[in-house]
Formats: structure tokens, C-alpha cells, sequence
């Protein structure tokens, strides 16, 4: 009898352990680079909104792109360099200077934005004060500028003039 209740309670007990146990698979890019890996995901939703409540319309007038639908996330989880739209104006702004910037842009921040202008920014890794990238976009004129740092000599790029970036907004 006690070998029955020994062996029921030590099935039990391996039970209760192999279903406890979680993995969590988190993602990694080709480094291993800590500053490049992706975390995971936290499971908490985001609330949902009624399907009564009113919003206002946004204050920005351009068309949704993989810019400003992508607020907060980090380029290469949209893959933005995969944005044929994008890139194609973006190659066309910097020239010979576009497979540099993208093969230096792997320490990245999440996009950030105010008042309808965006910013991206990223650097080379472990060398980001040698080689950092800013691209600004904005929305309400739907203009693109690329600010190159090497080693800080800055390169601005301009598509269809100079966009006003607020200090606050170049220190996201």
C-alpha cells in the first residue's frame, strides 16, 4: 500500500513540475549583441475602446505610412528597409551613402513622434558616436530629411526642404 501511495504522489509531484515549467522563447537577431535583442512581449492587452466613445481626429493631415502607423516600435520589427515606398525615396535623397546607412543602423530606438513629425534613429553597433543615423518625417508635408553623423561630421539630406525639428524631439 505505501508503494502505491509513494508512487501516486511521486506522479503527481512530476506532473505538477512539467506543467508549471514555461518557456519563453525570445528572439534574437544574428548578434548577440544584448542591446539587439528583442524582449519579450508582455501579455498584458492593451484595453479595448468602446465601440460608443467618440475621438478626435488626429492633427495630422499625411497619408498613413509605415512610419506613422508604427509609432513606438522599433525599425526592424516593421522591417522598415523593407518598405519598398520608403526606401525607394530614401536611396533616392542620400545616394551612395544609403547601403552605409542601412549596414550601420542595428542599435536602434523605437520611432518616436510630435506634433506630425517623426523620428527613427540608429546607429552602428558598438560605435554609435562613429556612425549614427536620424530620419525625420513629416507627416503634414509628407517630407522625408536623413541626418548622417560620421565621426561627427553631419550630413543633412533634404527631399523637399529642410523640416524644423524641435530640440525635444531630437533628444528622443
Amino acid at each position: 500500500m505505501k508503494k502505491v501511495i509513494a508512487g501516486a504522489l511521486a506522479l503527481s509531484l512530476c506532473a505538477t513540475v512539467v506543467s508549471c515549467k514555461k518557456e519563453t522563447k525570445i528572439e534574437t537577431s544574428a548578434t548577440t549583441d544584448s542591446l539587439n535583442t528583442k524582449m519579450p512581449t508582455d501579455s498584458v492587452a492593451t484595453p479595448k475602446k468602446d465601440s460608443t466613445s467618440t475621438t478626435a481626429p488626429t492633427a495630422t493631415t499625411g497619408k498613413d505610412n509605415i512610419i506613422t502607423k508604427n509609432a513606438g516600435k522599433y525599425p526592424h520589427d516593421i522591417k522598415l528597409f523593407e518598405d519598398k515606398s520608403l526606401t525607394d525615396r530614401l536611396k533616392k535623397m542620400v545616394g551612395k551613402d544609403y547601403d552605409e546607412m542601412v549596414k550601420s543602423f542595428n542599435v536602434e530606438s523605437p520611432i518616436v513622434s510630435e506634433d506630425g513629425i517623426y523620428k527613427i534613429h540608429g546607429c552602428k553597433q558598438h560605435d554609435c558616436p562613429g556612425y549614427a543615423t536620424s530620419i525625420y518625417y513629416d507627416s503634414k508635408n509628407d517630407n522625408l530629411n536623413v541626418s548622417i553623423d560620421k565621426n561627427g561630421k553631419i550630413t543633412d539630406f533634404a527631399e523637399k526642404g529642410k523640416i524644423n525639428v524641435s530640440e525635444s524631439l531630437k533628444a528622443k
